[in-house]
């Protein structure tokens, strides 16, 4: 699968802390910021989106981290307007982001950034498949479509005028940017910062570039800073303001410090993973993020490219004895008594289940995964009956 698609995972033996310091509530929230923008706050710190009402239709802002978020995004939609939804807006191009998108489109128009669009001309047959089948409901609508067939894609700035509504798409280039955008609604001084935004978590990084450098990350937030938004619509948590995006400046700069700091010491990037720490932000969710981001900063900070990983797909069958959050993980116990673990992402072609929160011990599963670096990538996944 595209690496800007995955979505962040570390080891088997890393990724149950995941949710220890989670800083938005056990269930989504919507909250009105301003007249007719809305935000969705994910649970857990789940993805966030935003939905802005017009007299002329509905803009939706990324589409929540599973279909029912999507669903329930939908629902508050239709409980504040009857105006349809006329154009979705993906900020980046990660499954907890867009994996919503067929339950609004067609008919609305997917505006992304070209580099984005780009990215899904790539896609392996089983994404546009999997995409095509997280909505029973809209089997006929997705029939024989490709997520490019509804696309608008811009450069480097693009305006939305709808309904008296003035929405800013701001690209900030550079050459690790994998088509993050900000979404800027100036006359409500809100913002969604996409990538660059976050707020009481650890961002995540990969030496892949997937997710963007520091150095480019730091370009970002300079852009977002100088537009002093009042509310901050974050990638993940809950809602922060300039302050916050000050707050990941610093951070940064201290998180490369620390690993420039070992480089000049000799330090291994091995050792690096180990030692890397932001003991500075003791509160902050996804701790785990950590070593990867010790990487990518070691990577980065050595003037070397992304890495480059060559994934082999291989096979699996067996019956599943541990799930974890939400079906994101699992552990498939082989008729050998072997147990591997599995990363299931918002991407997968499904069969049996209508999407990875209905996984339970005991089903017996085949899968088709790539053998990544950190995880095994799940592309396919039959649950017999």
């Amino acid at each position: 699968m595209n690496r800007i698609v995955a979505i962040a995972i570390f080891a088997w033996a890393i990724f149950l802390p995941l949710q220890a310091a989670a800083i938005t509530g056990p269930e989504p929230e919507v909250r009105k910021l301003a007249d007719g923008v809305y935000a969705y706050i994910g649970k857990v710190n789940d993805a966030n989106a935003m939905f802005i009402v017009t007299s002329q239709g509905v803009v939706v802002v990324d589409t929540g981290n599973t279909p029912d978020d999507a669903r329930n995004i939908l629902r508050q939609i239709q409980a504040v307007t009857d105006q349809p939804v006329r154009y979705v807006i993906l900020s980046q191009n990660h499954a907890d982001h867009i994996g919503g998108t067929p339950l609004f489109s067609p008919p609305a128009t997917v505006i992304v950034h070209e580099k984005v669009a780009q990215a899904w001309s790539e896609w392996k047959p089983n994404v546009a498949k999997a995409w095509r089948k997280f909505f029973p409901e809209r089997t006929a609508a997705l029939q024989g479509f490709h997520p490019l067939d509804n696309v608008m894609t811009f450069r480097d700035h693009m305006t939305l005028r709808l309904g008296g509504k003035t929405i800013e798409l701001i690209y900030v280039d550079d050459e690790y940017n994998p088509g993050d955008v900000a979404v800027w609604l100036p006359e409500e001084n809100v913002l969604l910062g996409s990538m660059a935004a976050y707020k009481d978590r650890h961002p995540d990084m990969r030496p892949d570039y997937s997710h963007g450098t520091s150095a480019g990350l730091l370009k970002f937030l300079e852009v977002l800073i100088q537009l002093k938004p009042q509310y901050v619509i974050q990638a993940h948590g809950p809602i922060g303001n300039t302050a916050d995006l000050e707050v990941m400046v610093d951070y940064f700069l201290t998180a490369r410090r620390r690993i420039r700091s070992m480089m000049d010491r000799g330090i291994s990037v091995g050792a690096a993973r180990e030692l890397f720490h932001m003991n500075e932000y003791p509160t902050w969710d996804r701790t785990s993020h950590l070593p990867l981001m010790a990487e990518a900063l070691y990577r980065e900070l050595q003037g070397e490219g992304p890495e480059i990983i060559v994934a082999p797909e291989k096979r699996v069958e067996g019956r599943i004895t541990e799930v974890v959050d939400g079906g994101r993980y699992v552990t498939v116990t082989l008729n050998n008594g072997e147990a591997m673990s599995l990363r299931v992402g918002g991407l997968v072609d499904m069969e049996g289940v209508p999407d990875r929160t209905h996984f339970r011990t005991g089903m017996r599963v085949r899968a088709l995964y790539e053998q990544q670096k950190e995880w095994n990538e799940t592309l396919e996944i039959q649950v017999e009956p």
